[in-house]
């Protein structure tokens, strides 16, 4: 008997199926994919990248089109992200970048969760308690999309240690809670030669940018980096759940945007919510070196 290749199992397992516009597609369901990985000896990544080469869409993904093509899925797929803080921004993060199908994770944080992060944390609940963050994290992503390959890294961010974790990302995630810490991770991007999208909340607000190597940056916001207070307002307004998942949507969005190759919404301009009276505002930063 000839053994079917990927294309052939790919295209014998594809379905029409119908969007809710009534458009039509080609859909490959999940227990297809772990049949064809586990005849091919090939992972559920290389399965769903092979699918998407041929327009065939895996079924988890139908939904983000039509604002994405099997090409842009393809791109996100082929994409690796580092997260970097699994807090309330990074946990949602985490989930989201998961379900929209960037194909590989690196999850980092060196803390663990305690009661008082249950108010705005996706990934925490009573039952892990004093689990490390990145573990948790890292078992949410492979529970909700198998086909993503995961990092976790046990380790707080540092200038020592950020080349190594930022080895081979093509973006990474702001999700931290000091403002020094903010500066070192965008001092290793730069050095890294890749953006970095930071966003932050206090209270019922929040701030998000995207920061390309060479843009001048945290410094439009902070000032120098030692001339920057130690933490944001979130030290003394506290931090509301809606806060914390509306800015991880709105990092994720921008993310999206830049892992695609469009242009980016956020390049020195800083978006400042109020969620409390829904109300938002984008201000133009200045570009390098002048208006």
């Amino acid at each position: 008997m000839i053994k079917k290749s990927l294309d052939d199992l790919l295209q014998a397992a594809g379905e029409i199926r119908l969007r809710p516009d009534r458009s039509s597609y080609t859909s490959l369901l999940f227990a297809y994919e772990c049949t064809i990985a586990e005849e091919t000896g090939k992972s559920l990544h290389e399965v769903e990248c092979a699918a998407l080469a041929l327009e065939i869409v895996p079924e988890r993904y139908s939904r983000n089109q039509k604002f994405m093509s099997c090409r842009d899925q393809l791109k996100l797929l082929r994409s690796h992200v580092a997260v970097i803080g699994l807090g309330g921004l990074g946990g949602t993060v985490t989930e989201i970048l998961a379900r929209l199908g960037v194909g590989r994770l690196t999850l980092v944080d060196g803390d663990s969760f305690d009661e008082s992060n249950l108010n705005r944390q996706l990934l925490s609940s009573p039952a892990k308690l004093g689990q490390e963050k990145a573990i948790a994290a890292k078992a949410r992503v492979l529970e909700i999309n198998p086909a993503v390959a995961v990092e976790a890294v046990i380790e707080f961010f540092a200038a020592a240690n950020g080349p190594n974790i930022l080895t081979g990302a093509d973006l990474a995630a702001d999700c931290l809670d000091s403002i020094a810490d903010r500066f070192v991770l965008e001092e290793a991007c730069r050095k890294a030669d890749i953006p970095m999208v930071s966003a932050a909340i206090g209270g019922t607000s929040g701030q998000a940018i995207a920061v390309f190597p060479g843009d001048p940056g945290l410094r439009q916001i902070y000032g120098a980096p030692n001339e920057a207070p130690l933490r944001g307002i979130e030290a003394s307004l506290g931090t509301m759940p809606f806060a914390a998942m509306y800015m991880a949507t709105v990092e994720c969005a921008e993310i999206t945007t830049i892992l695609l190759g469009r242009p980016p919404e956020l390049r020195n301009r800083l978006m400042l919510a109020e969620i409390s009276d829904h109300t938002a505002e984008i201000i133009k930063l200045p570009h390098p070196g002048g208006s």
